[in-house]
């Protein structure tokens, strides 16, 4: 009995991590960006966009390398509206719970108290523009 508990505890954490990454590995397979480190940035270059990472807290590299692959694929250089309803809908169902995404015309100049409520975040300076990306509390 002891034995086969342990089993099914094992089978289950490791069905559970399986099946948690698979979704976003299989998103961010769509593209292969090019790294470009400058000094002490790393930069990603996709097919339509460069994107550096400005600030982030409590994000993995896989759920940045997710959220860039989702930029690339709804992001259209400008503000759009419907762009990023698009962004904020592909995050949710993926990464669940509420995210909410800011658009900045500068990708270094942006003031928001939401980076101070969240427990994860993520800033992108996305081709001369900044994009915000924020779990809600």
């Amino acid at each position: 009995m002891q034995r086969n508990l342990q089993f099914f505890s094992v089978f289950l954490l490791f069905s559970l991590y399986f099946c948690s990454t698979v979704p976003l590995d299989r998103y961010i397979a769509k593209f292969h960006p090019k790294t470009i480190k400058e000094g002490d940035h790393v930069a990603r270059q996709y097919p339509k966009f460069k994107m550096e990472v400005t600030m982030s807290f409590g994000m993995t590299e896989q759920m940045i390398l997710f959220v860039e692959s989702v930029v690339e694929e709804h992001f259209k250089s400008r503000f759009e509206v419907e762009a990023l309803s698009e962004i904020q809908q592909t995050v949710q169902g993926y990464l669940g719970g509420y995210w909410g995404v800011q658009f900045y015309e500068d990708p270094y100049m942006f003031f928001t108290t939401s980076t101070r409520r969240s427990p994860c975040f993520v800033v992108l300076d996305v081709n001369g523009s900044g994009i915000a990306i924020i779990k809600g509390s």
